[in-house]
């Protein structure tokens, strides 16, 4: 397999990915790393995983999140979740802590490295590159992936969605839409709502969009559930166990999609000229080296 191998972390830690307002470069014959494959291993180093951080409430509020609303849509407990792009294996770890069967796969050695130091049990694991075909033979309750769309290049994306209706008919999703953040290499392919709505329907599956409370509260690391035809959507879906949400929004095809995330944190980068972000970011890279923050 060949790839192109870009390095965005310099010996520093410093984060040089960043690209400024160029939200199509993937796209743009023009840029020099344009329509490109890139390798795993380089863009998603050691360091990488060092400065990725995720919050144990965070991680709790997930996997709670993900469990009961699998619950309502199967009419019994989750048993089983198959993770694609586990990372470092926060998630992965608080599942096994459950007892849930859960495994996981990870496209970079340095993310399966992380998972195995946080103490992610071997078996549970399988380096694997979902651009290509995956096949393991079973399936699950539920399939989870988040955080990882946006970071496959565009090519790729029916064979992402295809790996994860392969094993489940329940699949928890994230997508970055165009201009939620500055422009970045590690994700080539923010695309909107519509883009992967009609990609898992084109495998006869159904969504429900996620409320923004329950989006806030899994740090976004959910903003869709898409079901195969045999699963019955309740009504109240949305009223889960322990009260989280108490209205339900229109299911189906999504007639609503959030729009782009423009908080505190994304005028700053818009008015910040570039010099200034680059010293911000040499400043927190400084700063985690030193142990003095965590993303």
């Amino acid at each position: 397999m060949t790839t192109t191998e870009v390095r965005v972390l310099d010996e520093r830690g410093t984060d040089r990915g960043y690209l400024q307002a160029r939200q199509n470069w993937w796209f743009d014959p023009s840029f020099p790393h344009a329509f490109e494959i890139f390798n795993l291993d380089a863009f998603y180093e050691e360091s990488y995983y060092e400065q990725d951080h995720v919050a144990q409430e965070t991680v709790c509020a997930y996997v709670d999140a993900i469990l009961e609303y699998g619950q309502r849509l199967l009419g019994r407990p989750v048993r089983s979740v198959l993770e694609c792009g586990c990372a470092g294996g926060w998630f992965t770890q608080e599942f096994v802590r459950r007892g849930i069967d859960v495994f996981a796969v990870e496209g970079s050695s340095a993310g399966i490295q992380r998972a195995l130091s946080r103490g992610v049990p071997a078996e549970r694991l399988r380096q694997h590159d979902l651009r290509r075909p995956l096949e393991l033979g079973r399936r699950f309750d539920v399939a989870i992936c988040t955080e990882v769309a946006e970071h496959v290049e565009c090519p790729f994306s029916s064979q992402l969605i295809s790996n994860l209706v392969t094993h489940s008919d329940v699949v928890w999703f994230s997508f970055e839409p165009p201009d939620t953040n500055e422009a970045h290499y590690h994700h080539s392919n923010e695309q909107p709502a519509k883009f992967w709505l009609n990609l898992f329907r084109f495998h006869d599956y159904s969504a429900i969009e996620l409320p923004a409370n329950i989006v806030r509260m899994v740090g976004d690391r959910g903003t869709h559930i898409f079901c195969a035809p045999g699963i019955k959507i309740p009504d109240d879906i949305h009223v889960v166990t322990k009260g989280t949400v108490t209205s339900a929004p229109s299911l189906g095809a999504a007639s609503h999609v959030p729009g782009p995330k423009r908080d505190l944190k994304y005028w700053v980068r818009q008015l910040t000229p570039p010099i200034g972000m680059t010293v911000a970011r040499a400043v927190r890279a400084d700063l985690r080296k030193r142990g003095l923050l965590k993303r």
